[in-house]
């Protein structure tokens, strides 16, 4: 019985070693497949399988993996190109905290940056702006070298950049990018927004702000535009040799055909340096007042008689509700003095303006009251006087608008508003010389394509 218990132990010890054997050679063989890639023997006689892409470049007569030879030549090849990290400027951001947190040392960040102080100016940066920061190959092929260079674009135009010397300290240069000037003209019909129109048909989107900026005194963006409707526009855009737009400039001409009714704005310049859009008649497309004072407005609730939400009855709405998010910036109509600016009963925060001739506007519901907004204070056209909130008494976040014609409160999106500049004299002849140059550039210039501009100063086409 313990020889048989003996041999039973003498047995599992055996199979024991076995497994561990074998263990050990299919170890083995797995780690010299891995130390050494696979050379596949392909019989002729058979059908090949297509080479995958990723090894064209080895095929010969017969379909090869790369030999390792080849693998270290490609990693020795990375290994000799330099590290860049791009990272995107943050609010609130310096460039040299972009550096640190892509892992450059607080002392060589404070040099880059003193040696770009020669060629940038730092006030500049922007959220949201790329920064390129460049290190030394790794010695091991691994990781990344020392600190090299750290470069950025001020604007599409150049770059600036600061690279370490031979002496260990840093200097700057700057580098501006070869453009031409062209004017470029494009056209289509709308088919579901004016912007989406026009950015699909290659219009940058500077250009398209600025064209629903200016057509916004005579368009209502939320009812008048259909599908159907067309667009028109031509502006200068500054691009490189490959053809490429570098950045958009001024633009020239815009218009739009609402359901037939055309409108058209020509831009230019009076002889004080103002620059303006002009309709054909050179009456500025600019009013004295905005209808919409908030970007993206839905009217949620309209001028006339309503039930009020709150307090359950018929009562007279003596503006106009435009739907939009908390903290919208809401700006001021039209140049004029504020009246009252606080918080003002059912109104909530609140603020009046006086402008000329009559007109004042109102702005109710308000988050907060921009600071430095105040009984007396001068405001322009377009400078924000709040952000849109939901006090007083109000169901959510809105602004409540309202338009007044001698005290007395008129629907202010039929009140026809008080008109800009009207062109005369001299300038008016300016005007009309300027405007048929752009209209003998629209016929020259086919949709969809550019040509160069002339030699003169941005804009220059549009001055006599």
């Amino acid at each position: 019985m313990a020889g048989h218990v003996s041999g039973c132990v003498i047995s599992n010890k055996i199979r024991r070693s076995i497994k561990a054997g074998a263990l050990v050679l299919a170890l083995g063989l797995a780690a010299a497949v891995v130390a050494r890639p696979f050379v596949s023997v392909v019989d002729t006689d058979l059908p090949l399988d297509p080479i995958p892409p990723a090894y064209a470049d080895f095929e010969s007569e017969h379909p090869v993996w790369p030999e390792i030879g080849e693998a270290d030549s490609e990693l020795s090849d990375r290994a000799s190109r330099p590290v860049e990290r791009v990272m995107a400027v943050g609010s609130g951001d310096t460039v040299a905290d972009v550096m640190e947190r892509a892992g450059v040392a607080p002392a060589d960040a404070g040099q880059a940056m003193s040696a770009l102080l020669s060629v940038y100016d730092p006030r500049s940066l922007k959220a949201g702006q790329k920064v390129t920061v460049t290190f030394a190959p790794p010695p091991d092929g691994l990781g990344r070298g020392p600190f090299q260079a750290v470069s950025l674009n001020p604007d599409p135009m150049r770059e600036v950049k600061a690279r370490r010397t031979a002496e260990r300290g840093f200097a700057a240069s700057e580098a501006k990018r070869q453009v031409t000037r062209e004017i470029a003209h494009y056209s289509g019909s709308i088919k579901s927004s004016l912007f989406e129109s026009a950015h699909a048909a290659g219009v940058p989107t500077p250009v398209i702000i600025t064209m629903i900026h200016a057509l916004s005194y005579d368009v209502d963006f939320q009812r008048d535009i259909q599908a159907g409707d067309s667009f028109d526009v031509m502006f200068e855009g500054y691009y490189d040799p490959k053809g490429h737009l570098v950045r958009a400039g001024d633009m020239l001409y815009a218009a739009v055909g609402l359901a037939g009714r055309p409108i058209a704005m020509f831009r230019f310049e009076n002889n004080q340096g103002v620059v303006e859009y002009f309709n054909a008649k050179g009456e500025s497309v600019k009013k004295a007042l905005l209808r919409t004072p908030v970007d993206g407005a839905k009217i949620t609730s309209g001028f006339g008689m309503r039930r009020h939400p709150i307090l359950g009855y018929t009562k007279m709405h003596k503006g106009v509700d435009f739907g939009v998010p908390a903290g919208t910036p809401i700006m001021a109509a039209g140049d004029g003095i504020v009246e009252v600016a606080g918080f003002h009963g059912s109104y909530g925060n609140y603020v009046r303006l006086r402008h000329s001739n009559g007109y004042g506007t109102a702005y109710a519901h308000m988050s907060r009251i921009a600071p430095g907004i105040h009984p007396g204070k001068h405001v322009a056209q377009g400078q924000v006087i709040g952000f849109v909130g939901a006090t007083g008494r109000a169901t959510g976040p809105h602004l409540h608008f309202e338009v007044l014609v001698n005290h007395v409160q008129v629907n202010p999106m039929s009140v026809k508003m008080p008109t800009g500049t009207k062109l005369a004299g001299r300038e008016l002849e300016r005007f009309k010389r300027a405007k048929a140059r752009l209209e003998d550039l629209l016929v020259r210039i086919p949709s969809a394509t550019r040509i160069a501009a002339s030699p003169a100063k941005s804009g220059g086409a549009l001055t006599d």
